[in-house]
């Protein structure tokens, strides 16, 4: 049984998701899982990225905790801060070519990419929020595109604004992981590169992640219920009351039978 069987109701109704919402911590230094979970290295006996992880946890319904000899992705480590950020990083040597024109570019892209300090964690743990026992982190959602704009709806409806979306179309772990902790609140997050052709992310989705307190579960919660209520759907309800306009010829039969009147 999850904590969460009230918000995971809601999700239900509401949104009617396709995937399972995940549940993220970030393990300190020094400390243990909470719960029990599966080690790439230990128990798949294979390195695995962050998005794979994920997926394992909202496809499968497992959780599972990635350290840094569990991981196959080295960007994805330094998001983590399992290790320090080195010139041949910073100097933006990962993007040139592939995602940038000139190492100057790739430099400035990859100082935007969020990151926790060095050193600070141990490990990131990811659970599907239906078995979720321990206090996350952060909460990420994956859906549609008007999925997750119902989200964005639920999110503002109690305090407004607007909903911030940062990418480069890369490292996504990043976004859904770091920003919300680093920063709390809602954000939209733009999958990566990485998370469709390495964890099979679809065309169609994109994702939602939020700062895991009880108020903030709370405030999307009412947001989503009341915007429900007042007629903002998923799915969207499409506009019918109106007068639709036939070829000439059809109409033609509505003028003879009135003639024949």
């Amino acid at each position: 049984m999850s904590k969460f069987n009230a918000f995971l109701q809601d999700l239900t109704a509401y949104l009617k998701l396709a995937s399972l919402p995940v549940a993220v911590k970030m393990i300190r230094k020094g400390e243990k899982p909470p719960v029990p979970a599966k080690f790439p290295l230990r128990d798949y006996k294979k390195r695995m990225v962050l998005c794979q992880a994920w997926t394992i946890a909202r496809r499968h319904e497992e959780t599972v905790c990635m350290r840094y000899e569990d991981m196959r992705c080295a960007p994805s480590v330094l998001a983590m801060g399992f290790k320090p950020p080195i010139p041949y990083f910073t100097e933006g040597h990962l993007c040139i070519d592939r995602y940038s024109k000139t190492l100057e570019a790739g430099a400035r892209s990859e100082a935007l990419v969020p990151m926790f300090a060095h050193d600070v964690y141990d490990a990131v743990l990811f659970a599907p929020l239906t078995t979720c026992s321990f206090e996350p982190d952060a909460i990420f959602l994956s859906g549609n595109p008007a999925q997750v704009m119902r989200l964005v709806h639920g999110a503002l409806y109690r305090e407004g604004g607007r909903i911030n979306c940062s990418t480069d179309g890369r490292l996504s772990c990043a976004d859904l992981i770091v920003t919300p902790i680093q920063k709390p609140g809602f954000y939209m997050v733009l999958p990566g590169h990485g998370s469709r052709r390495l964890a099979q992310t679809k065309d169609d989705e994109m994702a939602f992640t939020f700062t895991s307190t009880p108020e903030k579960v709370e405030q999307l919660r009412e947001g989503l219920a009341k915007t429900h209520e007042a007629g903002l759907r998923y799915p969207v309800r499409i506009h019918l009351d109106y007068e639709v306009v036939f070829p000439g010829q059809y109409d033609q039969l509505f003028k003879l039978w009135d003639e024949k009147k």
